[in-house]
C-alpha cells in the first residue's frame, strides 16, 4: 500500500476526497436521525431528564476514549477496512435499539453505537487532512461539514415521517442508509495506509489550543442541541413533526453558511471569519433559549445553524495551518477525541443544570463555553499581531 498524500492535486474533488464526503453525508444521516429519535423515545417511555443526557454521554464518551484504539487499528488496517467496519458495526448495533425497554441495554447498546462512529470519525477525518491540499484546506474542510450537515438534516426529516408508524421502522432504514456507506468506501475511496508519526502530545496540544477549544465548544454545543433540545420541546407540547422541523431549519442556516463562510475564511483570514461566526452565534443561542414561540424558534434555530456549523471545519482548517504534514494524522485524531469529550460533556452537563435550575437554561454553558472560546480568538489575533 501507498502512504497518502495531499500534494497531488489543489482540486476540492480530487482523488479519494468525493468519497470522504459521501461517508461525512452518511455519518450526518446516522447522527441526524439516530440521536434525537433515541432521546425522544427515552422521553416517551418516561425516562427523565439525566439519564436520556447520561445516555448520549456514553455515546460520546465512547466516541473519545475509543480514539486510540482505532488509531492503532487504522495503522494495521488501513482507511478503507476501518471506515468498513465503523459502518457495519453502526448498521448492526443501531436498529436494536427500539427492540427493547431496558434502560441498561439502552446505555449498552449507544455504547456500541459510539465505539462504531468512532471507527468512521478518526479514520473520515484523518484522511481528509491527508488528501486537501495546503490552498485549499478550508473549502475541503467547508465541504465535509456541508455534506455532514445534508445528511443530519435529512435524518431529522426522514425519521419524523417515519417514527409515528413505527420507531423500529426508522432505525431499520437509518440502518440501511449507514450500510450503503460500504460500497462508497470500496469504489470511492484508495487503499492506502495512514502513518502516524510519532510526536509529543503536549507539543501538538499546544500547538492546537485553539481548534481544540473550538472542537470541544462545537461538539459541546452540537450534543446538547440534539440530544436535549427535543426534550424541551417536547416539554413545551410541540409535536415530533415540530421537532423534526425545527431541526431541519437549524441544519438548513448550517447548509447555507458553510461553504461561504469557509471561502471567506480562506480569503480574509480564518481567525477573523471564526470570530464573526462565534460572535453571532452567541446572540443566536442566547435568543433562541428565550424564544416563546414557535416563529422566533425557527429564526434562531436558523441563525444558530448558519453560526455554529461552519466553526467546525474552521477548527478542523486551523489544524493544517499549525502542524506539519507528518503531524496532521496526530492532530486530527486529538482533534477527534476533544471534540468527542466536548459531546460527551454536553448533554450531562447541561442536563443537570436543567434540573437543578429550570429548563430555558438548557444553553446556559453553552454560552458561557463560546463567550470564553470569542476572548481566546481576540487573544490569538493579538499575539498574531504583536508577532
Amino acid at each position: 500500500m501507498q502512504e497518502i498524500s495531499s500534494k497531488a492535486s489543489t482540486s476540492p474533488f480530487s482523488t479519494g476526497l468525493p468519497a470522504l464526503y459521501i461517508i461525512g453525508f452518511i455519518s450526518g444521516i446516522s447522527m441526524g436521525l439516530f440521536t434525537p429519535f433515541i432521546s425522544t423515545l427515552m422521553a416517551q417511555h418516561q425516562v427523565n431528564d439525566v439519564l436520556i443526557g447520561a445516555n448520549s454521554t456514553v455515546f460520546f464518551l465512547a466516541i473519545a476514549l475509543g480514539t486510540p484504539l482505532v488509531s492503532k487499528i487504522l495503522r494495521q488496517l488501513g482507511l478503507r477496512q476501518t471506515m468498513t467496519l465503523g459502518l457495519m458495526l453502526m448498521a448492526l448495533s443501531a436498529p436494536l435499539f427500539p427492540m427493547t425497554t431496558q434502560v441498561s441495554l439502552w446505555f449498552v447498546i449507544r455504547a456500541i453505537m459510539g465505539i462504531a462512529c468512532c471507527f468512521y470519525f478518526v479514520s473520515g477525518q484523518t484522511a481528509l487532512n491527508y488528501f486537501c491540499h495546503d490552498t485549499n484546506r478550508a473549502i475541503v474542510n467547508g465541504l465535509y461539514a456541508l455534506s455532514f450537515s445534508v445528511g443530519f438534516g435529512l435524518g431529522p426529516v426522514i425519521g419524523s415521517a417515519l417514527y409515528n408508524v413505527s420507531p423500529k421502522l426508522t432505525f431499520f432504514l437509518g440502518s440501511i442508509l449507514v450500510l450503503s456507506g460500504v460500497v462508497v468506501v470500496w469504489i470511492g475511496l484508495p487503499n492506502k495506509s495512514v502513518i502516524f508519526q510519532p510526536s509529543s502530545g503536549k507539543g501538538i496540544f499546544k500547538k492546537l489550543t485553539l481548534s481544540l477549544y473550538g472542537a470541544f465548544a462545537f461538539g459541546f454545543a452540537e450534543s446538547t442541541l440534539v440530544s436535549l433540545y427535543p426534550v424541551y420541546l417536547l416539554q413545551q407540547k410541540y409535536g415530533v413533526e415540530q421537532i423534526g422541523y425545527t431541526f431541519s431549519i437549524f441544519v438548513f442556516g448550517g447548509l447555507l453558511a458553510t461553504i461561504p463562510v469557509t471561502h471567506f475564511a480562506d480569503k480574509f483570514g480564518k481567525l477573523k471569519v471564526l470570530l464573526i461566526s462565534v460572535c453571532i452565534l452567541i446572540f443566536s443561542i442566547l435568543f433562541l433559549s428565550l424564544a416563546q414561540n414557535s416563529i422566533s424558534i425557527q429564526i434562531f434555530a436558523f441563525t444558530t445553524g448558519a453560526s455554529l456549523t461552519p466553526v467546525f471545519p474552521l477548527a478542523l482548517a486551523l489544524i493544517g495551518d499549525k502542524l506539519s504534514h507528518n503531524e496532521l494524522s496526530s492532530g486530527s485524531a486529538l482533534f477527534t477525541a476533544i471534540y468527542s469529550f466536548g459531546c460527551t460533556f454536553g448533554p450531562l452537563l447541561s442536563s443537570v443544570v436543567m434540573q437543578i435550575f429550570d429548563n430555558r437554561y438548557i444553553f446556559s454553558l453553552v454560552l458561557v463555553l463560546f463567550v470564553l472560546f470569542a476572548l481566546e480568538i481576540v487573544k490569538q489575533q493579538s499575539k498574531m499581531k504583536s508577532n
